[in-house]
């Protein structure tokens, strides 16, 4: 099953300022959050991970170049460090919940090098679907870098929380490796980031035991991993000795336990636009076909989609000054609607649903459209979602309940994968904490 290892990481050196040059991962951040984390230090990891274009590039000057260029210097400057031995780095975030400001949560990642696996070989699974192009820059960085600029997510199951024990034995009595507190645009309610570092032979030969018994599912950075198969099979076509494992054959992971009672899974709600004003006004006509609808002040809505209860599937429309609760009529609809196409999980997903009948019966946007068209946008933002639609700068959006840890193993069991934009693991695992060569 899975393989996981050691390395030596490479970290930025002990008197730089973690807080200012730490940040979010590359596909979560704006142009404008981007210039702000290059305006915040000369050292910001945004540099390697997410290098600014210019007019000026060439194929020998470019945004891939450059993030090259900034580890290496960063390296002979002594800002950042290669670890003196392999180990294994224990990342532990404590967070304010995204829905209740006033409970803290801890959530733990181990970061590993895990040896990549092609997907159907089951060793690692994946929940959701990918587009090409993230693809070819994470491509273009990793041939560039030589290196692993940021973990992916990864899932393991651990209903004894026997790693999360070991571990927390293991560091006892420890102050953290690395420890950054941050309080900022990107976590206001002071988030802190925490690394111990795990090198004791025995404790790494129990979790390389524990994991050789495991599959991983990814829970974040699918462009990453499809990018470092790729990667392995350019640089092994490359080799005149292609025997044995090599450094690009693992790839920079966090791994936490499904069992984690820090594991936050956020929804990502859709906002809609250029929908024909016909469509709109008949829209409660048109949703009865497949829901039960109650029209609620905007306030009662959201409070509403809040109050879940297990297995039921319902959905906030809202629009301007208003809002509809949807409740499934009939679970059954989806076996009838998606017959033999897919696993049963995943025909009875929310947002397969939600796509399935609203955007796609009742909007007119169907999977096809949904991947290029501008009309639908995306946002983890509750508030984004309802005030876009009061603003008259979209018609309508979508509000999800919350997805399940549960659903994204059931799916990636089965050999499927979610939608995109199905899940949001929330907190991200920051970038700049630790790199991983592959040299």
């Amino acid at each position: 099953m899975a393989q996981i290892a050691p390395f030596a990481g490479i970290f930025y050196s002990a008197d730089m300022p973690l807080e200012q040059v730490i940040a979010p991962p590359y596909d979560v951040l704006s142009p404008v959050q981007q210039q702000a984390l290059y305006d915040q230090h000369p050292q910001n990891i945004v540099r390697l991970m997410l290098n600014k274009e210019t007019s000026e590039d060439t194929p020998d000057n470019n945004r891939y170049t450059r993030s090259a260029e900034f580890l290496r210097e960063g390296l002979a400057s002594g800002a950042f460090r290669l670890d003196d031995a392999p180990a294994l780095y224990e990342y532990i975030q404590v967070f304010e919940h995204p829905l209740d400001p006033t409970e803290r949560v801890t959530r733990r990642a181990l970061f590993v090098a895990l040896k990549l696996e092609p997907y159907e070989n089951g060793v690692v699974l994946p929940h959701e679907e990918t587009h090409p192009k993230a693809k070819v820059d994470r491509l273009n960085l990793m041939r560039a870098t030589n290196a692993n600029p940021e973990p992916i997510y990864g899932l393991y199951e651990d209903p004894t929380l026997t790693v999360a024990r070991s571990l927390e034995g293991a560091r006892q009595g420890q102050q953290p490796f690395r420890k950054a507190v941050y309080s900022g645009v990107f976590a206001p309610d002071a988030e802190q980031h925490l690394l111990y570092r795990h090198t004791d032979s025995c404790l790494l030969g129990e979790l390389e035991a524990f994991f050789a018994e495991r599959r991983i599912w990814i829970a974040d950075g699918h462009h990453r991993y499809e990018t470092g198969l790729n990667y392995q099979k350019e640089r092994r076509e490359q080799e005149s000795n292609p025997e044995g494992l090599k450094p690009y054959d693992f790839l920079l992971i966090g791994l936490s336990a499904f069992e984690d009672p820090g594991l936050v899974v956020l929804p990502t709600h859709r906002l809609v636009k250029n929908v024909p004003a016909q469509r709109i006004e008949e829209l409660p006509l048109l949703l009865e076909r497949y829901f039960h609808l109650e029209l609620l002040s905007l306030d009662a809505g959201r409070l509403w989609i809040k109050s879940q209860s297990e297995g039921v599937k319902r959905f906030l429309v809202v629009l301007p000054g208003k809002s509809y609760a949807l409740t499934l009529r009939d679970g059954s609809l989806m076996d009838t609607a998606m017959a033999g196409s897919h696993c049963e999980a995943w025909k009875h997903l929310d947002v397969t649903i939600l796509q399935a009948f609203v955007l796609d019966r009742t909007l007119d946007i169907s999977w096809q459209t949904l991947a290029h068209t501008p009309d639908v946008a995306y946002t983890r933002d509750e508030d984004e979602a309802v005030d876009k639609v009061q603003s008259g700068e979209w018609q309508l959006s979508c509000i999800l309940q919350n997805p399940t840890v549960t659903e994204v193993r059931d799916v990636a069991s089965a050999g499927d994968k979610m939608p995109q934009k199905s899940t949001f693991f929330y907190p991200k695992l920051w970038s700049g904490l630790v790199l991983r060569s592959l040299s």
